[in-house]
């Protein structure tokens, strides 16, 4: 089998052990030149909880947004992935190597195109349900990073998170001859909710301190999966992956740039089992 603390190319990590980080791989390459990694759908876990802690996730998201066709999706329908809504519309898929949200930015989500694809109740994962909350976040408190800012990183002590950073201080991968693998446009989009945060790898480090401190509470983990005792959150776009896990006491978080999808998460879950021999 493959040794995934081998993979090649760039990749930083740091584990979480005895009430402290310690770095695994440090900030080179891309890394040292730059501060800002993206989150990828590591994003969902921060609106998840600010829809968890700010609204009853019992009500119709129509109740919200009138124009809504289906009148019985909740709102915890779109934090855990039961509204039966596709990853993306149909119009927005199936042209390989192109980024989907390329004609997003500045068009707001059209709410009443947004019909299910599968029964409610289903587990459908869906980066349109998460736009959807957004836009559900927004009608509620005016910004749905505003809010998540107020709700999970005023109180995890995140600083850096933005939509935004200044493109030269961007973590990205590059081509031949050093030019920069341009990210898809997902932060500048109505999809950003679902994916669209970047922060410093330390601010994402805090996020996992916070979500897996003290007794795990439920609404810090929304967004995240579980398998017997492990815990993680991952998340991939065009130019890099994230993952955070948590296994054995340990706390394993790794950014990779232009890998295979989810090597993050084989990096991540590698480090903590070298750490637990």
């Amino acid at each position: 089998m493959k040794d995934a603390l081998k993979t090649p190319g760039h990749w930083r990590a740091s584990i979480r052990d005895r009430g402290t980080w310690r770095a695994i791989r440090t900030a080179e390459g891309p890394y040292a030149g730059a501060s800002f990694v993206e989150w990828g759908s590591i994003t969902k876990g921060i609106v998840g909880t600010t829809a968890c802690r700010t609204l009853d996730t019992t009500t119709p998201v129509a109740d919200v947004l009138p124009a809504l066709p289906d009148k019985d999706m909740t709102v915890g329908d779109l934090v855990h992935h039961t509204s039966g809504l596709p990853r993306l519309p149909g119009k927005m898929t199936g042209v390989l190597f192109r980024d989907p949200y390329r004609a997003s930015p500045g068009r707001p989500l059209d709410v009443t195109e947004v019909v299910p694809v599968a029964p409610r109740g289903r587990y459908l994962y869906s980066n349109l349900g998460y736009a959807l909350l957004g836009v559900v976040l927004d009608r509620v408190h005016g910004d749905w990073l505003d809010a998540a800012r107020v709700h999970v990183l005023e109180p995890a002590n995140i600083e850096s998170v933005t939509l935004a950073p200044d493109p030269a201080d961007r973590v990205l991968p590059t081509r031949l001859f050093g030019r920069a693998i341009r990210p898809w446009s997902l932060s500048s989009s109505p999809y950003a909710a679902a994916g669209g945060v970047w922060s410093t790898f330390d601010d994402l480090c805090r996020y996992a301190d916070w979500c897996l401190a003290d007794g795990l509470r439920s609404d810090r983990l929304v967004g995240w999966r579980s398998a017997e005792a492990t815990v993680w959150i991952n998340g991939e776009v065009k130019a890099s992956g994230a993952a955070i896990v948590r296994a054995g006491g340990k706390t394993a978080v790794v950014h990779a740039l232009a890998h295979k999808p989810h090597a993050a998460d084989s990096i991540a879950t590698a480090i903590i089992e070298r750490e637990l021999r």
